[in-house]
């Protein structure tokens, strides 16, 4: 009880110390950047697509060319108030969209002014097809709806995981498969009830289990001038840090697309928001619980024996039919954003049992506990600066426990005289559990450079590293994307597993004994180091 008090005090002197040494007040409206590019052109059919994907009205901004630089266009977001801000954090997260804040000096927007060689220029407002009620901002004209009833995009890739030696099981080195995702969204009766749908299907050539499809969301919502009511299957991010999403709670985990968990299921809900001078309100009710996804046996990065999931069992006697829910404060006070949340029901992150199946395999079989817990996320943006905390109090699996992933991130615009921004992300993660965690991240320091080169292509890069520093197992992560062309992109992503040997995995006592070691946490992945290519085109 003692540690779990220290914890939370830590946590919540962590925030209210950078408000109590802020300024009072913050700038009344910022604005989020979503890409840069050498052409106008490129710049406003982005600005179109954030628009139409995040429901947000968008601008075009120039950067003065300097000395030895062109031009460049850069896509932001319309001004925000700090509370907008963090929604539509949250919803470029949710979708998948690179954002961050706009840290040159206030904007000079007028052509008799001298423009400083930091400076930028608003070129030309993009309007989304309806403004959503976290982004609402006067139209700049009149809209032509009728020219565009709905919006369609459609993405196509192809993926190709290249491995360094042959899985544990004898599984193949090379991975391909093919993958395609619909997003579909139409809004009317005055743009108050609006449709999106967003299906997506994976055919993998080697595990059967990676072959799926699912709604990543299939909804309904209407929308007033202060508050928003949706129904379907939604996806929703919370969390500021990096590395270890660790309040991420309502949507389900797709650990056939990643084990970073950052992919996800669509989750069933009832969700309702409201916009306040104090902040925004969130209400879930969440009817229907996803199971987790898992590789089969012929799939890599995987457990060391394979997942039953007909073994998969509950505590509740509702089993997957129990009626979850969670409400949530988001808000902002100074250069401090927060998101507080308490959550009942279902835990998304399963145990895993050891079971014999009537022939005599040995297999995992996935438990989901019922729990409830309290959650918070909070950034402070102090100039080049991000000061990031995730912390969670959870009852209900087991004995209650707290842990809290923190850290920061430095970000040094115009690194060796060029356009590219350096971000430099140190983080700690904690565990009150340690060794009997349900996870990787029990005392773990995760070190990370990110690269924004601030180009036609959007070339970005992310090189990390997570080190456990009692174990000292690691995991090397790679990151990477660039466009090619208006209509192709290439991302690069690569994991590299060290400080445990693999496991026999021929010698059911090893791979007990693997089990049941907390200093081997990771054997599984011993021997899945794997460089990842995708293709996509974009329609």
């Amino acid at each position: 009880m003692e540690s779990r008090a220290h914890a939370w005090f830590a946590a919540w002197f962590c925030v209210w110390a950078v408000l109590g040494s802020s300024p009072a007040a913050a700038e009344d409206e910022q604005r989020l950047v979503f890409g840069s590019f050498a052409t106008r052109s490129n710049a406003e059919r982005y600005a179109d697509e954030v628009g139409r994907r995040l429901d947000l009205a968008t601008e075009v901004l120039v950067v003065p060319a300097g000395a030895t630089t062109p031009p460049m266009y850069r896509v932001t977001s319309q001004p925000l108030s700090p509370v907008r801000v963090l929604a539509v954090t949250q919803a470029a997260r949710a979708a998948g969209l690179d954002s961050w804040r706009l840290t040159q000096p206030r904007l000079i927007e007028t052509e008799s002014q001298p423009v400083p060689a930091t400076a930028v220029v608003v070129e030309s407002p993009r309007q989304p097809t309806r403004p959503h009620v976290f982004a609402r901002q006067p139209a700049s004209g009149p809209i032509d709806r009728a020219a565009e009833p709905a919006d369609l995009d459609i993405d196509l890739g192809f993926q190709s995981r290249s491995y360094a030696e042959r899985g544990s099981d004898g599984q193949a080195r090379w991975q391909p498969s093919l993958s395609g995702r619909l997003d579909w969204a139409m809004r009317f009766a005055d743009d108050r009830f609006g449709l999106r749908a967003s299906p997506f299907v994976r055919l993998d050539a080697e595990d059967s289990e990676r072959t799926h499809a699912d709604f990543r969301e299939l909804y309904v919502d209407y929308v007033a001038d202060n508050w928003e009511i949706g129904a379907g299957l939604r996806q929703v991010f919370w969390g500021v840090t990096e590395f270890h999403h660790l309040v991420d709670v309502i949507n389900q985990t797709d650990l056939v697309e990643n084990v970073d968990g950052e992919d996800k299921l669509g989750q069933p809900m009832v969700n309702l928001s409201w916009i306040t001078n104090f902040g925004i309100v969130e209400l879930y009710l969440l009817p229907g619980f996803r199971e987790r996804t898992f590789a089969g046996e012929d799939g890599r990065l995987r457990y060391l024996l394979p997942v039953s999931t007909r073994d998969t069992s509950y505590e509740s006697n509702q089993e997957a039919w129990h009626l979850d829910g969670a409400v949530r404060w988001v808000h902002s006070v100074g250069p401090v954003e927060f998101g507080l949340y308490q959550f009942a029901g279902t835990s998304r992150d399963p145990t895993m049992r050891l079971v014999q199946r009537p022939g005599g395999e040995w297999m995992l079989a996935p438990y989901y506990p019922l729990i409830d817990q309290t959650g918070l996320d909070a950034q402070a943006i102090l100039g080049d600066w991000a000061i990031k905390l995730e912390a969670l109090s959870r009852g209900g699996d087991g004995e209650r426990y707290t842990a809290a992933t923190g850290g920061f991130e430095r970000t040094l615009v115009g690194v060796l005289g060029t356009r590219a921004d350096l971000g430099l992300v140190l983080e700690y993660t904690f565990d009150e559990r340690g060794d009997d965690a349900n996870t990787v991240f029990e005392r773990d320091i995760a070190f990370g450079t990110r690269f924004r080169f601030n180009d036609v292509a959007d070339t970005q890069t992310l090189l990390g590293i997570i080190w456990d520093h009692e174990t000292d197992e690691y995991i090397v992560k790679l990151e990477g994307s660039r466009r090619l062309g208006d209509h192709w992109a290439l991302i690069v992503e690569g994991r590299l597993f060290g400080g445990v040997g693999a496991v026999d995995l021929g010698d059911i006592g090893s791979v007990l004994n693997a089990l049941d070691d907390p200093d081997r946490k990771t054997a599984a992945f011993a021997r899945d180091d794997f460089l990842q290519l995708e293709l996509t085109r974009y329609f």
